[in-house]
């Protein structure tokens, strides 16, 4: 799933849940708040019309007909009908003068203590209650007339579910847009938030060691990040600096060591066709065998150092990769006559590079395929054009290696098989040399999933 381990995911899904909330809370606060302005509403109406009730010639008036006078409160009131209203009124005596249909609780039992709304009015004073009917709150306005007492009840239950459905049914026009707008705010805030990250991941993937200069700038980053960036050029600036040094030293040593070698392998084969004695000649010879062996490792380390630094020299010349190929199979069986060899090469396979890299390149990876596989074993080279390059895989039959030693294949002086590294010649260094060879001309070699006992090494390099 795309959120799960995503910085980006959750900043977007916690500013989603937090506008929710909001909204939410904004929603009820908002509904609590209406609901009660429309019950002090209703509070002010029941007092209002409970005093016009109180004068004995809106009484008067009102004895006429309830049908009539019943359902003009209500609508004032803004009830739903008559049956959410009830009326009463008595004279001084203590007599009835008017009365609504239906049941009025004698002695409701009163929610709240009264409460007198409002300054004094010469019409009379209202009082305002709560009265239980039928389980339901409603509100009950008393105003004391001067010679009448007119209460007034009403059910604000309809009002308070139409508030309520007006409020859902604004909610349900309103929300989907909302919640819109929130989303694609809280992505682009989410965006902003780890375009830095996302610039400093890019930078790291870029580096290399011909890459090391690249800095991150500044100025227009928030001041959050200027102190992350700050530390990454830092590094970079300490990584740079020790990187050059060790491959100046590198060069250094491997470039001094060089003229020494050659006197000295000069010297050692001069002395071995001197010598006439045979046991001194064996002995010469295996000293010769180590020094030409420490002047290939010498070799080497100079071209990987120049490779570190970008400044392997590659000829860029066009290369028929085929016939390059099939001439090193066609010598393969001067290394080793007793392990069978198999290709697949497809004709015209043509490159940019150079020659002298590559032939070093591919002979390595068969000379290793030879010399470090199993007996009896096999070898296969296979070779073929891709949309915009060419793919040669080497593949042969070898003792088991685990997922350790297949990740560091490419690491210099890396053996496979520490116990066979003096009987089997080898250095270390041919496949970072490969690596490095193929990566200057564009191209990049791998080590490809297999079985345990086999190794797939693949080579591709552009058209």
């Amino acid at each position: 799933m795309p959120w799960q381990g995503s910085f980006r995911w959750r900043v977007f899904i916690v500013t989603m849940a937090t506008v929710g909330l909001a909204m939410g809370a904004v929603l009820w606060v908002g509904g609590q708040q209406a609901l009660s302005n429309a019950r002090q509403r209703l509070d002010e109406r029941l007092c209002m019309e409970g005093r016009r009730l109180a004068d004995p010639g809106g009484v008067a008036a009102g004895r006429e007909r309830w049908e009539r006078l019943g359902p003009d409160i209500a609508q004032k009131l803004q009830l739903h009908g008559a049956h959410e209203l009830r009326m009463r009124v008595r004279t001084a005596d203590g007599s009835v003068a008017l009365q609504s249909p239906g049941p009025w609780p004698e002695g409701g039992g009163v929610a709240e203590a009264d409460a007198v709304l409002g300054p004094a009015d010469p019409r009379g004073a209202c009082t305002l209650s709560r009265l239980q009917v039928d389980g339901s709150s409603w509100h009950l306005a008393r105003v004391h007339g001067r010679n009448q007492l007119a209460e007034l009840a009403a059910d604000p239950a309809a009002l308070s579910r139409e508030l309520r459905g007006d409020l859902l049914q604004a909610l349900a026009r309103v929300a989907p847009l909302a919640l819109l707008l929130a989303a694609l705010c809280a992505w682009l805030l989410s965006g902003m938030t780890v375009r830095p990250l996302l610039r400093l991941q890019a930078s790291m993937r870029r580096i290399r060691p011909q890459a090391l200069d690249e800095r991150l700038p500044t100025a227009r980053e928030d001041r959050e990040f200027r102190a992350l960036i700050d530390t990454y050029n830092t590094m970079l600036d300490r990584l740079e600096a020790s990187f050059h040094q060790a491959s100046r030293f590198s060069a250094d040593a491997a470039h001094e060591l060089r003229t020494p070698l050659t006197i000295l392998q000069g010297k050692l084969e001069q002395a071995i066709r001197r010598t006439e004695g045979r046991a001194v000649q064996e002995e010469l010879g295996e000293v010769l065998e180590e020094v030409a062996r420490l002047a290939t490792i010498t070799r080497r380390l100079l071209m990987l150092s120049q490779a570190d630094a970008g400044q392997l020299p590659v000829r860029a010349d066009t290369l028929d990769l085929s016939d390059m190929l099939q001439d090193l199979m066609a010598d393969a069986p001067l290394l080793d006559d007793e392990v069978p060899l198999h290709s697949s090469i497809q004709a015209g396979l043509q490159v940019r590079g150079d020659a002298a890299l590559l032939r070093q390149v591919f002979n390595n990876l068969l000379s290793n395929a030879l010399r470090h596989g199993t007996r009896p074993g096999w070898v296969r080279v296979r070779a073929a054009a891709l949309e915009q390059g060419v793919e040669v895989v080497f593949s042969n039959h070898a003792p088991p290696l685990d997922a350790i030693q297949r990740s560091q294949f490419f690491q210099r002086f890396f053996r496979a098989d520490a116990a066979r590294s003096r009987q089997v010649d080898g250095t270390g260094l041919g496949l970072s040399l490969v690596r490095e060879i193929v990566r200057a001309h564009g191209g990049e070699a791998q080590l490809l999933p297999s079985a345990e006992d086999e190794v797939h090494l693949r080579v591709w390099l552009p058209r």
